[in-house]
């Protein structure tokens, strides 16, 4: 019963880092963007930057913290279901599987340390299971979460970057890696006098990188492990 109260601990701690994240992403949000102006004298033009402010060191270390209580319970909740005899040969080897594959290395003999009707549900809540992508799958994203926070720490972006092109046929637009500079002449300053919209949505993963979670996620993938433990 106490690792049963332990693991309930978990689970609650994680909806503490929850609250506690979705309250520091709401108050980023606020001011996710900084606007700067200033008059080129030498090219004659007006020049709008947005710029996008730094995300805060804590917005990372808190989603990795929600992610490992969620994380570690299912593999507590593991141990508490496997064989006896699991316990005693293999105690390193005993977690709760999370896969893409009924075929990935090691699935199989994993589910051997469990008894056959527990096997039997931990196979049938595979992300590979249903008509959808293994990746949408909320285990499968909690699971690449944590993989990746136990590495080095989440990216965090927003979904969108705000910028206003004014119809001007002379205005000009340049990129740079975390801002975007807007410019028309002189006299067409007013043109440009704009502030930009909130992001819609924050999103957890690598900018480039073909998984990206969105944080309203967060919520149903606690839903989600706790119908799991």
């Amino acid at each position: 019963m106490n690792r049963l109260a332990y693991i309930e601990m978990k689970a609650a701690r994680a909806q503490v880092h929850l609250d506690e994240l979705n309250r520091e992403i709401d108050i980023y949000l606020r001011n996710a963007y900084c606007v700067t102006r200033k008059d080129d004298l030498n090219r004659k033009r007006h020049i709008v930057r947005t710029e996008q402010t730094p995300l805060p060191q804590i917005i990372g270390m808190l989603l990795g913290e929600f992610l490992y209580c969620l994380r570690s319970g299912l593999d507590q909740a593991a141990w508490n279901l496997a064989l006896p005899t699991a316990k005693r040969d293999r105690p390193r080897d005993i977690q709760f599987p999370i896969v893409e594959s009924s075929t990935a290395k090691g699935f199989a003999a994993t589910l051997k340390l469990f008894p056959d009707a527990v096997a039997k549900i931990i196979e049938l809540l595979q992300p590979y299971h249903g008509s959808d992508s293994p990746q949408d799958h909320l285990l499968w994203q909690l699971n690449f979460l944590s993989n990746f926070d136990k590495h080095k720490s989440i990216p965090v972006a927003s979904t969108s970057f705000p910028i206003f092109m004014p119809v001007n046929p002379a205005a000009e637009r340049e990129d740079f890696e975390y801002a975007i500079e807007v410019s028309v002449p002189l006299m067409d300053k007013k043109d440009l006098d704009f502030q930009p919209n909130v992001p819609s949505e924050i999103e957890f993963g690598e900018w480039k990188g073909d998984t990206r979670i969105p944080r309203h996620t967060g919520w149903p993938i606690y839903t989600a492990s706790l119908l799991v433990q």
